[in-house]
């Protein structure tokens, strides 16, 4: 095999690299997005370093997962450093623009969610301690309160 013939086998053309590392920059801003999906969950819900490990963890082999398939399947089972490039910076991208803003959202709407139902909760307990009488109870506890004793023998 010359050198010609082993560069021809080995060179995609560059409209095709182009047009793979575009498609690895959409790549790379779609995974920008589920990490989005992951940070919006981070928000919503409590979670402890475990199950933030294990989600990392799953992110990271999904990363990976996506990456081998995208070689494998567009540039002929050869693993490419742009396409991998690509992926991050159109992760990077994403993250930089649009997942900021989408970051903002999910504040904004998971705090207003999160006030309605305080708001909900405290309607619901002041009703539920109406209906079955609590505050009467707690009014009457009060009334028969030990009083200090009141005697005509006090010494000073």
């Amino acid at each position: 095999m010359t050198r010609e013939q082993a560069y021809a086998m080995n060179f995609f053309g560059t409209a095709n690299e182009l047009k793979l590392l575009f498609g690895a920059i959409v790549l790379g801003a779609l995974l920008g997005a589920a990490y989005d999906i992951l940070r919006a969950l981070r928000l919503t819900v409590r979670h402890g370093s475990a199950a933030v490990f294990f989600e990392d963890t799953v992110f990271a082999l999904l990363v990976g997962l996506c990456f081998y398939t995208y070689c494998t399947a567009l540039c002929r089972g050869e693993l490419r450093g742009f396409v991998l490039a690509g992926m991050a910076a159109g992760f990077f991208a994403y993250l930089v623009t649009l997942g900021r803003l989408v970051s903002k959202g999910v504040a904004f709407f998971v705090g207003r969610a999160k006030k309605l139902t305080v708001f909900i909760v405290r309607m619901f307990k002041k009703a539920a301690l109406n209906l079955f009488g609590m505050t009467y109870f707690g009014k009457i506890a009060v009334k028969f309160r030990k009083k200090p004793c009141q005697s005509k023998n006090i010494d000073v």
